[in-house]
């Protein structure tokens, strides 16, 4: 039988990363907006400086380093959506 604290973290947990995959479908839609825009106009995918600013924002959290990972990881998986419009 498991631990009713343990059990009650976990499901606290699903329920957060429900919102978060729910979120993460929906910025991957804008992302290929943002794509399309990019192709449309002319505009190159990287974009160092953007990266930097949204970067920038996780310094206020109390597990910066832990988000900044994470949020590296979603630029990386963002670029390869924008590029799949230039295909």
């Amino acid at each position: 039988m498991e631990n009713k604290e343990l059990l009650q973290t976990r499901n606290k947990l699903d329920e957060i990363d429900r919102t978060l995959m729910s979120l993460l479908d929906k910025r991957a839609d804008l992302v290929m907006v943002v794509g399309e825009i990019k192709l449309r106009e002319n505009i190159p995918i990287l974009n160092k400086a953007r990266e930097d600013e949204i970067i920038s924002k996780v310094h206020g959290f109390k597990n910066s380093e832990y988000v900044s990972h994470i949020y590296i990881k979603i630029i990386e998986e963002s670029k390869k959506l924008e590029k799949e419009k230039w295909k």
